[in-house]
């Protein structure tokens, strides 16, 4: 749903048309790509979840330990907010623009508690990093501190990046969805459609 959509569908509103077969078009289409990202969340937490365990019997340091164990729990706990959080939101059908409206709103705040969710993880990251850090230092000197330091900086910074523009992309999303249901509520004679 671009911005360009929910800008007609105000105005097909305003005139007293409700954009429904365009509403029930982008339902599809989101539940597809929840489909798709739902998915993919479960494929990269597989491949976390072995790589994980490679970690922890291929590799015998203690950082290595660490930090398996840490990317374990962090992507069983990525799994299961995934499964809580997108619960319901794959319906698809619905009889009336407000219907599809609605839906569209639950995707929304949905889509935000996984921003929300992923600075959470992002921290924890941070957390297993910082372990991962102590005991390279304890163990290992100085040596491999400032690659590692390099590379966890530049994740990290690119994490933030993408969560913050994301975040505020779908903030402004849901208010314009939330817009457009709260006017949809003031007349309920466009309520169908």
């Amino acid at each position: 749903m671009t911005d360009q959509d929910l800008d007609r569908w105000g105005a097909a509103w305003r005139e007293g048309t409700p954009p429904t077969a365009d509403l029930a078009r982008m339902a599809r289409r989101e539940r597809r790509t929840l489909l798709l990202w739902i998915g993919f969340d479960w494929l990269v937490g597989a491949a976390l979840l072995v790589f994980a365990v490679w970690l922890w019997f291929s590799i015998d340091t203690p950082v290595m330990g660490f930090s398996a164990i840490g990317i374990a729990v962090l992507t069983l706990v990525v799994l299961a907010f995934t499964i809580v959080n997108w619960r319901g939101m794959l319906a698809g059908s619905r009889a009336s623009a407000a219907d599809f409206l609605a839906l569209a709103l639950r995707r929304s705040h949905a889509r935000l508690r996984y921003i929300r969710f992923g600075w959470i993880v992002l921290v924890g990251d941070l957390v297993v990093i910082a372990g991962a850090f102590y005991l390279e230092f304890r163990d290992g000197g100085m040596e491999r501190l400032p690659r590692m330091l390099l590379s966890a900086a530049v994740a990290t910074g690119a994490a933030a990046v993408i969560l913050g523009w994301w975040g505020r992309r779908e903030r402004r999303r849901a208010e314009r969805l939330a817009a457009m249901q709260q006017a949809l509520a003031s007349d309920p004679e466009k309520n169908h459609g």
